[in-house]
């Protein structure tokens, strides 16, 4: 493995930063917000940003902070404003209002060559005409690059993304995943301190997507770069984000730590993006839970009144029907993953659990739910109920 790109020649890579993103341009805990992130030091702030096209508000009144080395997934809907927003990032498109700070530096009036941010595409866009090689040293080319160093920098980046001794291939000979590797080295070639993905690896198969998973991670590491990444892929957002920013017709629903957002969803909305939740309404007092008649005995909290509580399909066991637990009838079950989920009928609702044996309940059955109450999350805003 190579040095890191920032170690090769050091005046010339400071000459190339100041072209920011021309090569893609031209191939082209639970509680409140933490849209702060961590303790570290901020690399982008956004404040109060608005973008509208025509009647439509893409982005409203949005503020968010990224901390450098941070990778941020941007998750929701698709038309929430993912793409906007990083497109405002990037310079691509101007804000209406609000600003966009880049190490404490006003930016939002900066054209996008002039910061240091790189995008990199759903589509590659790479130059049919150039090889990879050319493609990869482009953008070093317009900054006046010699020679030598885009060579030498070209090879380093091939064996960076693991496609050593490619550069003089032409992009109709590559496979969907090396283009996408390729587009991410003509990216990473002008050393850049931030990278916004958008949905990179939508396009490619599963084991093609686990890989460049993999690479984007190590690369975010090694170069100790700031990344943004929009995805609809929950798991990946899961996987690879030390933050979540779930988006919503352009507004921020909830930012925090992935373990955070699917254990303590603030809407229903959060909770869908991120695996299936059943929604129960009630009234909690003194560790007691009341929903359909029934009486649970749950841990302690502080709150209390009227809730909904957001139950995790994996949290509710199907069992043997018994007198000390609630009881439903299936109505459908499905095998996935080497899960047995079933579809319960539980008063007025329907309610999706898990279960051991397949082949032990069949739709008609009466059975017995077993909750795990201590991986209940209350929420008092007034959601709808039932099953996400």
């Amino acid at each position: 493995m190579c040095k890191k790109m920032r170690d090769i020649s050091k005046d010339i890579g400071n000459i190339c930063k100041d072209l920011g993103n021309v090569s893609e341009n031209m191939g082209s805990s639970g509680k409140g917000l933490n849209t702060a992130g961590g303790q570290g030091k901020p690399k982008l702030r956004l404040q109060n940003l608005t973008k509208r096209f025509g009647q439509e508000i893409a982005v409203e009144n949005l503020s968010l902070t990224i901390q450098e080395g941070e990778l941020l997934a941007l998750v929701g809907h698709s038309g929430c404003g993912k793409t906007t927003l990083l497109r405002l990032i990037s310079g691509l498109t101007p804000p209406d209002a609000g600003s966009i700070w880049l190490d404490g530096q006003d930016v939002t009036a900066l054209p996008a060559g002039q910061r240091d941010i790189v995008m990199v595409f759903q589509e590659n866009l790479l130059f049919p005409h150039l090889t990879v090689g050319e493609n990869i040293a482009f953008g070093l080319k317009m900054t006046g690059c010699p020679q030598k160093v885009r060579i030498q920098k070209t090879r380093q980046l091939l064996e960076l993304i693991q496609l050593p001794g490619i550069e003089n291939k032409y992009p109709s000979q590559l496979s969907g995943g090396q283009k996408q590797r390729v587009s991410l080295a003509r990216a990473l070639a002008l050393e850049p301190k931030t990278v916004l993905l958008d949905e990179p690896l939508s396009n490619l198969d599963p084991k093609l997507r686990e890989e460049l998973r993999d690479l984007i991670l190590r690369l975010h590491k090694e170069l100790q770069m700031t990344t943004v990444l929009v995805t609809h892929d929950r798991d990946e957002a899961m996987l690879m984000a030390d933050r979540i920013a779930v988006m919503s017709y352009g507004k921020l629903l909830q930012v925090d730590t992935p373990i955070n957002i699917y254990n303590q969803p603030r809407t229903r909305e959060v909770a869908s993006l991120f695996g299936p939740c059943n929604f129960l309404p009630g009234y909690l007092l003194d560790g007691e839970f009341w929903t359909e008649n029934f009486r649970f005995t749950v841990p302690a909290l502080k709150k209390g009144g009227r809730m909904v509580a957001c139950i995790r399909s994996e949290h509710i066991k199907v069992t043997r029907p018994s007198q000390d637990k609630p009881t439903g009838v299936i109505t459908e079950k499905k095998f996935l993953a080497g899960q047995s989920i079933f579809k319960v009928a539980f008063g007025n609702f329907t309610l999706l659990a898990n279960g051991q044996d397949y082949f032990a309940y069949a739709p008609g059955n009466e059975v017995g739910l077993e909750i795990d109450w201590s991986r209940v999350y209350f929420n008092p805003e007034q959601l709808e109920s039932g099953r996400a």
